[in-house]
């Protein structure tokens, strides 16, 4: 059975697919629709002798899992990656979907990593709450900004607290103001509830999964946070080294070289949010309870600012488990 390269762009109401065979010849290029129907379709005229590769956009997972059971492969290529090696290597292709065929039939394809399913699972749980609790700091936010607007600084560290709440009913406030800081609460009472039921369910999930706990052990880091990290990371393995998954979180510098001159700029941000967010989050309690990082902080505070130090605590974390991970033990304070 001879093999075949289909490469499948995705849109959001269509798809472009393009089949090559062994020696780059088009075989057939054609469209379906980015619906059940019309994938299912698709998939009934598979020979099983294709090897499928897509970009990593839309609903790519919920599409390759129609179509992986009809064919010999599937293959999810790194985005900014493939741009880069297109430009230079398929500059005559017309259409992406050509482009990704051909660089799976010419082995230039960089691929990205598929998560097994339960992965998939704990990620949508933990994006979920991650986006809400996101919702609720902007409202949080908000209603700061409207009593700002009334001359009000509410010293309150909790704005939607029951003390904050009988604070500003206390308060001479305009009424279109007290109307819209009362949507926001309401938005927030009914959105926290909701993130206390995922939590749970995230929990529920994690239970005796051995990298969570092993992640539990790090100062700052508990279930949730642990879950969140494990879940954006997947195989600690599919890194080749520290400084590549420390890239991945995107805390790391970027650079930008010219001759003799090397610049240092901000973080990339790169990579997954809510891994980037676990991990700075947890740095401010790590920085406090573990002598190392105590340091690290203190002496990037010092020639910088607490938010340089906080992310350089971070990204020190990300080392960490890194080799947490790859040697499945423990932290140990003394050894950060």
């Amino acid at each position: 059975m001879t093999k075949t390269y289909l490469g499948i762009d995705i849109h959001k109401t269509w798809c472009v697919y393009s089949e090559l065979d062994t020696k780059g010849n088009l075989i057939r290029r054609g469209r379906f629709g980015n619906n059940l129907g019309e994938i299912s379709d698709f998939g009934s005229h598979l020979t099983g002798r294709e090897e499928i590769v897509v970009e990593p956009v839309l609903n790519y997972l919920w599409l390759l899992d129609q179509l992986e059971d009809g064919v010999m492969k599937v293959h999810v290529a790194t985005p900014h990656k493939v741009r880069v090696i297109a430009e230079s290597k398929c500059k005559t292709d017309k259409y992406d979907s050509r482009i990704l065929a051909e660089l799976l039939r010419t082995d230039f394809l960089p691929e990205s990593y598929i998560a097994p399913q339960f992965i998939r699972t704990l990620r949508l749980l933990i994006r979920r709450r991650y986006w809400l609790v996101q919702m609720i700091t902007r409202m949080k936010n908000r209603i700061r900004y409207l009593l700002f607007l009334e001359g009000i600084d509410l010293k309150v560290s909790a704005i939607a607290s029951d003390k904050a709440v009988r604070e500003i009913k206390k308060l001479l406030l305009s009424a279109h103001i007290r109307e819209a800081i009362d949507d926001l609460l309401a938005v927030i009472y009914f959105l926290t509830p909701r993130v206390k039921a995922l939590e749970e369910e995230i929990a529920n999930q994690s239970q005796g999964v051995k990298e969570i706990g092993l992640l539990c052990t790090i100062p700052g880091i508990a279930t949730i946070r642990a879950a969140t990290i494990y879940a954006e990371i997947g195989d600690i393995n599919r890194f080749t080294s520290r400084k590549a998954f420390a890239s991945y979180t995107g805390l790391v510098p970027a650079v930008r070289s010219s001759g003799e001159k090397t610049h240092l700029g901000g973080i990339t941000g790169m990579g997954s949010h809510p891994l980037r967010w676990a991990l700075v989050e947890a740095a401010s309690v790590a920085a406090k309870r573990t002598p190392s990082l105590r340091r690290l902080y203190a002496r990037v505070n010092y020639r910088s600012n607490w938010q340089t130090a906080k992310v350089a605590v971070a990204r020190k974390m990300a080392l960490i488990i890194y080799a947490m991970l790859k040697k499945q033990k423990p932290f140990v304070s003394g050894a950060a």
